[in-house]
């Protein structure tokens, strides 16, 4: 099984984290991950300022628990990310959500959490999926004033966060399944947001939640017959 596991992984390392054909400069990756550093930094200060910052005591140690586990499974298909100084934070300002930045700055929304009362298999499922993204090397930040009046431009950048959003899914799924969450427990997260997704919704930068959960099946099947 661990075999299987780790063959599973590193098929998807390879795939989704190759770097491209002209990589940045490592000065140029330092220089991103310090302005996101920054970036987050502030997120921060807006939060504290307004006592919105780490005041749910309980959902923060517990999702610094699950983001260890994360941390170290992702280390072992990107080895660069154990040098990252990795932060965990939790807001109840709902104009925040989810997410992780380059050199691991995680936000975890607890409005999320409590709205789809995710239990501890089902936070790991989303933890992985932010972290994947910062993993892969996603930026998911559009450049506006380069896209903006261009409508080809606006239709690939829409094209590549969706890909980076299955992406993403996929590696999370991984991720969080090596760090020891049963593939079942992680589904489960897919199908809470299928079961809340209206129908009919759509949106430009993200696959439905029907297709994401019907993916996380058949990853989850996968893995189960790799057994």
């Amino acid at each position: 099984m661990q075999r299987a596991v780790l063959s599973v992984l590193a098929f998807c390392a390879a795939a989704a984290l190759a770097q491209p054909a002209n990589p940045p400069a490592a000065a140029d990756a330092d220089a991103f991950r310090e302005a996101a550093a920054a970036h987050y930094r502030s997120i921060l200060a807006s939060l504290s300022a307004k006592g919105r910052l780490d005041d749910d005591p309980a959902l923060l140690a517990r999702s610094r628990r699950i983001a260890a586990g994360l941390v170290v499974a992702a280390a072992q298909v990107r080895p660069e990310t154990a040098a990252w100084s990795w932060e965990v934070h939790v807001t109840s300002d709902a104009s925040r959500g989810t997410f992780c930045i380059a050199g691991g700055k995680v936000l975890v929304g607890s409005e999320r959490v409590r709205s789809l009362e995710l239990a501890d298999g089902e936070l790991a499922m989303m933890l992985g999926h932010e972290i994947a993204h910062a993993v892969a090397g996603h930026r998911r930040e559009a450049p506006r004033a380069s896209i903006d009046g261009d409508p080809a431009q606006e239709v690939r950048e829409a094209e590549i966060a969706v890909m980076q959003e299955n992406e993403a899914d996929r590696i999370g799924m991984l991720l969080a399944h090596r760090a020891g969450w049963a593939a079942a427990s992680l589904v489960s997260f897919f199908d809470k947001l299928a079961q809340r997704e209206p129908p009919g919704t759509f949106s430009s930068s993200h696959p439905s939640a029907a297709s994401r959960s019907a993916a996380a099946h058949a990853l989850a099947e996968s893995l189960a017959r790799e057994r």
